[in-house]
Parts: C-alpha cells; structure tokens; sequence
C-alpha cells in the first residue's frame, strides 16, 4: 500500500503523518501525489481543508482554527483522526496524542485542581485518549509529581553515555557502535575524554548552583569499558560532586555478557554509602528470540546475573522487557513477565517494540511476523494488572515514534525503588547535565524554555573534539 499526503503548509506536518502512520504502521508516508491513499490539507489563513482520497471515495471536511497554536494543533489532529477513523472503522487508544511525555498534559490540570472526573473529560475530548488510557496517564502523573515534589529547584541530573555494545541488537536505532577492535582500542581514549568533559561540566554545574541528585551511566553497555576505566570515572565523580546530595546512581549493566565478579563487587562498595540502582535487562526469556535479535546469553546467563547481584547485597535491580518482538506471540511474552516477576526485580519497565528507521529490524521487517495491534493492547491491559497485583506501581511513563499500535513504555516498581532519572528526563523540570558520545544536555530556562546542546554521536569525532586530537 502507498500512503501520499500533500500540503500547501508546514503547519503540523509532524502531527499530519504521525497520526497517518499511527492508523497505518509499517506503511511508508510520502510526500507528493498518486498513493493508494491520498491525504490533502490546504490552509486559507484560520480556514482548512482536510481531504482523504481512495480509488472508490473522497471523505473531506472543512473547519476553523483559533488563535491559540496548542489548541488548533488538536483541533486539526481531531478532525483527520476523524476521516481516518471514518475510513478504517478504527479507534486508537491514545487517539491523537504524539507526544513523547503524554504526563506534562495532565501535570497543568491537576495543578488547576481539577478533579479526577474533569482531568479524563478533558483527555477523552481534546485528545480522544481511551478511559483505560486517561486513568493510567492520571495514575502515573500523580506518582511523578509526588517524586519532584520531594525534590529542590536546585536538583539535577548527570548522565554519562557509553554508546558501546558487544554487538547491536535488531531493533536498536541508537547510534551504538560494536565492539570491533577498532572500538576496542579507543577505550582508553574515551575514558579520558569523558573525564576530561567532566571538567568543563562540573564548572557550569557550580555556575548555575546546581547539586546532582541522579547519575546515570547509559549506553550502550558501560560495563564494556572494563573495570579500571571504570574506576577512574567513579574516583573522578566522587572527587569533585556532593556525595551527600546524589540520591541514586543507576548502572546499566544490561547484557548478563558484559557483567563479571570485579564490577559487581565495586558497585557494591559504592552501594554500601550510595543507592546503586542495577539494571539487568532480559528483554525476553525466549532463547530463540534472544538469537533473533542479536543477543549472546541465554534466559539463564540472566538468572545466573541476578543471583550474583543478590549476593553482592544489590536489591534496586530494574528489568526491562519488550512487547512485541520478532516471532513472540501472546503466551511467549506472557512466559517472559512470568519468569521474570520469578526473579524479584524492585522495578521492571515495559517497553512496546519500536521499528526505528535506523535499525536492522526496519529491513528485514518482512522477514518476521508481528502481533497485532489488539493482542498488544490486551497484554499492556494484562502486564498492569499482574505487575500491580504483585506489588508494582506504574510511576513512569514515555512514548516513541513508531511503536507498535501507537502505545507507551511504562516503568514499574516497588514502592520506594522508583527511578528518579526516569521522572527527571521526562518532566523536563531539571537540568541534565550529559556527557559522553550522542549525549544530550538539556537546560530549563524560565518560562519552560529548554535548550539542548548535542554531543557528536561518533566516537572518533568527540574524542577527536574533546581531546582536540587527531584519531
């Protein structure tokens, strides 16, 4: 199927083919003319026209905007989410939602003090978000304010990248790079370059009298760095942050293939005064599927993971898992939530596969089979319900382009074990201080401007930057 759309405007295009895509995934949304499915929008000042075209039918509607841009941007999503559903008789749970952090919507109406009643109203009229979609939305803004409420204007965020991986799994879209021998022998030099990054950030820390409450070492899998680089960068941090004032430092440990004896046991000398928050992701405890998309270890090199963990005294371990992988289908990841919840995580994150436009996966989608967007649905429905039962608040909550059905990522945990990096990075409240390769820093501004500075995402260029070398 080909999928065409022109305008004689800018104005929403995003909004314009994310919506399409959202009642059409997988299927590519292109400029011009001539598509089995034809979209038109024409602007005449306040004045629109919206057209869907087929062979057999044309579906039009004409309506007004507003002055104010956040309103007419949901006015001109309602409308075409209109013909759509017209056309394919269908519904979309978060109806004509695109944002990445569907939670900042609700933060303004609950400040209002708007009550439960009047916040779902709102969602299901001007973004037509489901009831079931509208009270998860609310549970988890509730849970996420109570965590910023906790926390001073002055607080931030560290995050170190480490955009390195033993090999790349088929859905990653991150610009990782593998651990060839090329890779291998710039280690080093990475080391000392964010090392040498950290400098110039903590004196823009201390300009603006921010104190770091969460470090975050992303990747990537940082543990492939090795444990004495690893040291140094720890030695570096404590050596020139407020200990007292870091109130966790998450490590993604990830992949059971790059965890050993020497990296649990240093965590856990850093856990004895600090909260070492250890993620150890399965994403699937179906070994095929872990083949599939590139993994070297087993469900049982996870277990085994875990149980070292445990006898290093870790109890903050997060876990994440992913709906909708190549080949699984409703009881493979039922097994997965089953055998995980066996393995007692403080916190396990959701993840509804998302086919990125530079990964592996978006290649060879042709080459698998997908569940379909209902049976998705229902185990989000299914996952909420088991993960609450055994004790697990949704306290987190963000959404991607392309994902599967046009759902969300959703992270739970025990109580006491949210993650606050989590919160922070999505509610954009606090400055995040980011270091490393493709890392991005995010500064808030008065009035809720945000200004982000973008690190080279290659590794060779922001050495060669930062080290102002020749690599």
């Amino acid at each position: 199927m080909r999928i065409t759309y022109f305008s004689n405007s800018q104005k929403f295009l995003y909004d314009f083919q994310h919506i399409i895509r959202a009642f059409y995934p997988g299927v590519q949304v292109k400029f011009g003319h001539g598509g089995d499915i034809h979209f038109e929008a024409y602007f005449e000042e306040m004045k629109v026209f919206l057209k869907l075209q087929t062979q057999d039918k044309t579906i039009q509607k004409d309506f007004m905007l507003v002055c104010d841009e956040h309103e007419s941007k949901r006015i001109f999503g309602r409308n075409l989410y209109d013909l759509l559903k017209q056309e394919t008789k269908r519904e979309l749970p978060w109806g004509i939602l695109t944002g990445i952090r569907p939670t900042k919507i609700v933060y303004p109406l609950l400040e209002q003090g708007l009550n439960d009643e009047q916040i779902y109203n709102f969602l299901q009229k001007e973004y037509y978000i489901s009831d079931k979609k509208s009270k998860l939305l609310l549970k988890i803004a509730k849970n996420e304010m109570n965590i910023l409420s906790k926390l001073e204007p002055s607080s931030a965020c560290l995050y170190i990248g480490i955009p390195i991986c033993p090999t790349r799994c088929l859905y990653c879209s991150f610009s990782c790079h593998e651990m060839t021998r090329q890779v291998k022998s710039l280690i080093g030099m990475y080391t000392d370059s964010l090392i040498c990054e950290f400098e110039k950030t903590y004196q823009k820390i201390e300009e603006n009298k921010n104190r770091i409450v969460a470090v975050y070492f992303g990747g990537g899998s940082p543990a492939v760095l090795g444990i004495e680089n690893i040291k140094k960068i720890f030695t570096n941090l404590f050596e020139n942050l407020e200990k007292d004032y870091i109130r966790e430092i998450t490590f993604e440990a990830g992949r059971p293939d790059t965890i050993d004896e020497k990296l649990l046991q240093y965590l856990a000398e850093i856990n004895q005064d600090l909260n070492v928050r250890l993620c150890i992701n399965p994403q699937t405890s179906n070994d095929n599927t872990l083949k599939i998309i590139g993994r070297n270890h087993t469900f049982e090199d996870i277990k085994r993971a875990f149980a070292q963990a445990y006898e290093y005294g870790f109890k903050n371990i997060n876990s994440d898992v992913i709906l909708g992988l190549p080949g699984e289908g409703e009881n493979d990841y039922k097994k997965t939530i089953e055998d995980v919840l066996k393995l007692f995580p403080a916190s396990i994150t959701i993840h509804t596969l998302s086919i990125k436009r530079a990964s592996l996966l978006r290649f060879k989608w042709n080459e698998y089979e997908f569940m379909d967007e209902e049976t998705v649905n229902s185990l989000l429905d299914w996952t909420q319900y088991i993960l609450e039962e055994h004790g697990y608040i949704p306290y987190y909550m963000y959404r991607q382009k392309n994902m599967i059905g046009n759902f969300e990522n959703v992270g739970y945990c025990k109580r006491g074990f949210e993650g606050l990096y989590n919160v922070m990075i999505m509610q954009e409240k606090h400055n995040i201080y980011a270091c490393g390769a493709k890392a991005v820093s995010k500064f808030v501004y008065e009035g809720d401007r945000i200004e982000r500075v973008f690190n080279p995402a290659d590794i060779k260029l922001y050495i060669s930057r930062i080290l102002n070398v020749d690599v």
